[in-house]
């Protein structure tokens, strides 16, 4: 293949991409030269060097965030039509159809490529994706499994593998020994998963930013520098500082998770001291704001919203593109950072829906990035590309869904209607709401509170199995009755929107309590009034007894006012839980929002 730039056309499958998800029933009576005419003026985002280089290398990145062991292709509303997104064959062909338009390709993984995974491979402790990222790998350089000696790397690290990734919150999920077993090898507690010992990754792991607490010893290389036709590329990974916040309390107690942006400038030093002069970061850590499509004009940081800015701002510069992951969003936006030079930052969704795909000229006499350029493609598993899924993927996904069928297939009970887990105006959740009476019904407590990343999918309409409730409540919490007062129950409720959620509200998903809030109001009294499931005003003096997973009692999405609750009991899993609660369901459940939540400054129509 001639070493050129990559075409500007993309395959005809990625033509439709963020624009239908975004623009709704003005997207759907479009066509789809329409929608590639789109694609072609307004969903790319670069910039380009004054002067041209005269030994220019092309090279095509191509950007994964937040894939959650999603390996089975998904319904998605679109547009208002159903169209199927995503799962590890399908895009296991997209990789390949735009890897081939360039001589030179990075495939890069932005953290939680497993954690919080649907059945097909939760239940199989992940090693289904990781069996997965490992096929990636083929004809992408030279990528042998790594060893322990890998986190002994002193430096940056210098690897022929052109498939690299970070880590994210979920990797942490079970615990530092579990992934390290996922990265090294090495026998489950519980036996063979797949019918033997699970022998390791071949993917490179960075994480810049995770020492062990005993001797401050990395746990991983920091960045390591790829070199392409003459172009040494380094690479810094970097996982979400708030990770101990993340994870049940514990799990991480050995590691330490340093500010990121600190360690970052940090690795970009090292990095050009080797040699390196185009620096692409791997972040666990994103934008909210804005969606893409974005104009071509950079951005300020001001412009922007999420806790990826304040890392930005920390930021001395050198970094040429940044691959965010974390907060599921679509983003393609150009922002300055300290060196006044413009940088380059995606985000693609979730579950492999969708993929950032980047495109950089490089001068090889200099090293430095003359041109970048970005799109966000949406992977469709039911047209073009997509609708030819790689064969030995789809081998390995029907491998490990025969694998969990006697398990996931175990009937529960029937949905009347889909019940979905997306918030309303006012943050209520009616999946949120049916999963809290779950667990109030468990405890036998006056009230119930879930996370909302407790929640992690839908339940949809017709029978319910126990692989629905699994990937519903993935994560084995287990439920525990603590004894709050009303006061202190109040300060909880004013908790999802000051301190730590002050920027972004983060709702609780309540049982048996009802109450009414005001935003405009100061921190700390925007509840207005409470009332319990008797129609009782919360009294703050009563002690009133709650049921919460461990999860959010040991520290988790920072609540500290549930550091505060006594005499707690263990009740059981949540999955449990939620299992006897339909069963014991007259008929087919349903859920809807019931108003428990009523916020007062939202806008009449």
């Amino acid at each position: 293949m001639s070493d050129r730039p990559p075409h500007s056309r993309l395959p005809r499958a990625f033509a439709t991409l963020a624009l239908a998800l975004l623009a709704g029933g003005r997207a759907s009576a479009q066509t789809n030269e329409e929608f590639i005419r789109e694609l072609e003026t307004q969903a790319v985002v670069g910039w380009h060097a004054p002067a041209l280089a005269t030994d220019p290398v092309f090279i095509r990145v191509l950007g994964i965030n937040d894939f959650h062991g999603e390996l089975l292709t998904r319904p998605s509303e679109l547009g208002g039509k159903t169209r199927q997104l995503g799962g590890a064959a399908v895009l296991a062909a997209y990789i390949a159809a735009a890897s081939a338009d360039s001589k030179h390709t990075l495939l890069l993984f932005a953290g939680d490529s497993i954690g919080a995974s649907p059945p097909v491979s939760g239940l199989l402790r992940d090693e289904p994706t990781m069996a997965f990222l490992n096929e990636l790998t083929k004809d992408q350089g030279d990528c042998p499994r790594l060893t322990a000696r890998w986190a002994a790397t002193p430096g940056p690290a210098r690897t022929r593998c052109h498939v690299l990734a970070t880590l994210g919150n979920h990797e942490f999920d079970r615990g530092t020994p579990e992934l390290e077993r996922l990265l090294y090898g090495g026998s489950d507690p519980g036996g063979p998963v797949l019918g033997q010992d699970w022998r390791g990754t071949k993917l490179p792991y960075l994480a810049a930013n995770v020492a062990r607490r005993e001797g401050h010893v990395p746990l991983l290389p920091g960045s390591a520098i790829v070199d392409l036709d003459g172009a040494k590329i380094g690479i810094i990974g970097i996982v979400t500082a708030e990770t101990p916040g993340l994870v049940v309390a514990g799990r991480v107690a050995e590691l330490e998770f340093l500010p990121e942006a600190p360690a970052i400038n940090a690795e970009v030093v090292k990095l050009k001291s080797a040699g390196a002069k185009t620096i692409l970061l791997l972040i666990h850590e994103g934008l909210q704001a804005p969606v893409t499509p974005q104009w071509v004009a950079p951005l300020v940081l001001d412009e922007v919203q999420g806790r990826l800015v304040d890392i930005l701002r920390g930021l001395d510069g050198g970094i040429d593109v940044i691959i965010a992951g974390h907060t599921h969003k679509l983003n393609n936006v150009l922002v300055p950072l300290k060196d006044g030079k413009l940088t380059l930052v995606t985000q693609a969704l979730s579950g492999g829906s969708g993929m950032s795909l980047i495109d950089l000229t490089i001068d090889r006499a200099t090293g430095t990035v003359i041109a970048k350029s970005a799109r966000i493609a949406l992977v469709f598993g039911d047209s073009g590309v997509g609708a030819e899924p790689v064969k030995r993927i789809s081998k390995l996904v029907a491998a490990a869904s025969k694998a969990i069928a006697p398990v996931a297939a175990r009937p529960v009970g029937v949905a009347a209607a889909t019940l979905a887990r997306a918030e309303t105006p006012s943050g209520e959740s009616p999946l949120g709401d049916l999963v809290a009476e779950a667990d109030r019904a468990a405890a036998g407590s006056d009230f119930a509170f879930v996370n909302a990343g407790g929640v992690r999918s839908d339940i949809e309409a017709g029978p319910i199995t126990f692989g629905t409730l699994y990937s519903v409540r993935p994560f084995g919490n287990k439920i525990v009755r603590v004894t709050l007062t009303g006061a202190q129950v109040l300060a909880l409720l004013e908790e999802q929107w000051s301190g730590h959620h002050e920027a972004v509200p983060r709702y609780l998903r309540p049982a048996g309590l009802r109450y009414v809030f005001d935003l405009r109001r100061a921190p700390g009294r925007r509840v207005i009034a409470a009332w319990d499931a008797r129609n009782q005003p919360l009294d703050p003096a009563h002690r009133y007894t709650v049921a919460v997973n461990d999860f959010l009692l040991g520290g988790g999405d920072f609540y500290p006012v549930l550091g505060e609750a006594t005499d707690p009991s263990e009740v059981m899993s949540d999955i449990a839980a939620l299992e006897a609660y339909i069963h014991a369901a007259p008929g087919p459940v349903s859920a809807s929002a019931d108003g428990r939540m009523e916020r007062v400054d939202l806008p009449t129509s």
